[in-house]
């Protein structure tokens, strides 16, 4: 079985690939919900955070290195013309 068919399995039965309503819930509950904290993380609360509902979770070590950030910003400016404020 390859890799998309087992992905079409799984999302009929509920598990690891979700719908996308449901993938859409984390981004929409960051950036509506008045609870919702800025510089944070928000995702599924499920299984390996591949299913659930929208919660607040560890930023990814990998996304916590400051060069990299640095680099984001910088390509993200150019890209766009905006000037973002903050570090």
């Amino acid at each position: 079985m390859s890799w998309l068919g087992l992905a079409g399995r799984l999302a009929r039965w509920g598990l690891v690939v979700r719908s996308v309503d449901a993938g859409l819930l984390p981004p929409l509950y960051a950036a509506t919900s008045p609870a919702a904290r800025s510089g944070r993380l928000y995702g599924p609360d499920g299984l390996g955070q591949l299913s659930g509902g929208p919660k607040e979770l560890a930023v990814y070590r990998s996304a916590r290195d400051e060069a990299d950030a640095a680099r984001l910003r910088e390509i993200s400016e150019m890209l766009t013309g905006v000037t973002y404020g903050g570090a």
